[in-house]
């Protein structure tokens, strides 16, 4: 239950001060921890918990919004100050809290000369800097192990994964862009039987310069992908969406923006419409795009992805696959820089 308390535990630079007297009047013994606590989550309640359960008084120092800019960059923090100092005070096992304008906490810990200076396991005693700061005084630093791998980074990443994932998307674009559908296994990253463990996210030669390439032409770069494993129960959406989050760190670092991912959770027997080799994936991202489909693309490995191509009305480019004669493909490559080289030399581009 939050704390209804939380607003008398905020304190002023001069009032923790006097907090921080009274408790030692007390004789209790004070730890002293801080942070951004910028999206709270479980790590931080139970590392906060596990703080108070060490000491007898726990005040928390929360990073300003310009101190938080600092050390994260311009884009952060995600909330203010004020709201950041509002959520940890209405904490139970926080017994006051105050801001802190630097971003290390060695002044204040100079000032305040709390028993115990908390940090969680993720650090180190050796590294802290403000370590021979509390042992001058005759304090001591306490290392509290981390059991949730929650950060509020991996929240805003994930959070900004999600927005590449729908099933069902219905927007138009003002401006038609031509896309480049691009089948994820078997063409992009190496084929694992389904695939769900992050670390096994491998990139074929030559994926990463093609991408480039069509990037650099003006293609919006779409993932049209099976994943039955889903509904077979071998794996969940949340490990779908950890595999293509490593494959999306792949690609970042050369500047390669994947648009949309678009996927179909079903098995062949669930007899679906958005499976490959049906249409549904490509005429959603077609509608969503307001794109014209015989100006876009699809590069696949299979005659499933060139079926579903050539239903919705795309060029479909095959790459290394022993797929038969007649299988409905525009074009065929012997890999993915020649499926690319292709496109970009394609008389449609050209009208």
């Amino acid at each position: 239950m939050p704390d209804r308390d939380a607003p008398a535990k905020i304190l002023s630079p001069e009032a923790v001060r006097d907090w921080v007297s009274a408790q030692r009047s007390l004789g209790k013994q004070i730890g002293f921890t801080c942070g951004a606590f910028d999206l709270l989550h479980a790590g931080h309640v139970e590392y906060l918990a596990e703080a108070r359960r060490r000491c007898d008084a726990l005040l928390v120092a929360v990073n300003s919004d310009t101190s938080v800019r600092a050390l994260k960059g311009e884009l952060r923090p995600i909330n203010p100050e004020q709201d950041r100092l509002a959520v940890v005070a209405a904490l139970q096992a926080v017994d006051a809290v105050t801001l802190m304008a630097e971003t290390r906490p060695a002044e204040l810990i100079r000032l305040l000369q709390p028993d115990l200076y908390i940090k969680g396991g993720d650090y180190s005693a050796a590294t802290l800097r403000s370590k021979p700061v509390v042992e001058a005084y005759g304090g001591h630093v306490l290392l509290i192990p981390i059991r949730s791998r929650t950060s509020t980074t991996a929240i805003l990443e994930r959070a900004a994964l999600l927005q590449l994932h729908e099933k069902v998307p219905a927007a138009r674009r003002s401006q038609p862009p031509r896309l480049v559908f691009l089948d994820r296994d078997g063409t992009l990253i190496r084929d694992v039987p389904f695939l769900h463990d992050p670390a096994r996210v491998e990139l074929l030669p030559g994926v990463l310069e093609g991408l480039q390439q069509l990037q650099d032409a003006g293609f919006t770069l779409v993932i049209v992908t099976n994943q039955q494993g889903i509904g077979l129960g071998y794996y969940s959406e949340a490990d779908f969406i950890a595999v293509n989050q490593s494959l999306l760190r792949r690609l970042f670092p050369a500047g390669i923006r994947i648009a949309r991912i678009y996927y179909c959770p079903h098995s062949l027997s669930d007899d679906c419409e958005c499976r490959k080799p049906g249409k549904l994936l490509l005429e959603r991202a077609l509608d969503y795009f307001h794109a014209s489909a015989g100006e876009c693309f699809l590069i696949g490995d299979s005659i499933a992805d060139c079926q579903a191509a050539a239903g919705a009305g795309c060029h479909a480019v095959l790459v290394a696959s022993q797929a038969p004669p007649n299988a409905p493909c525009t074009h065929r490559a012997d890999s993915f820089l020649g499926a690319v080289a292709w496109i970009l030399s394609s008389p449609r581009l050209l009208t």
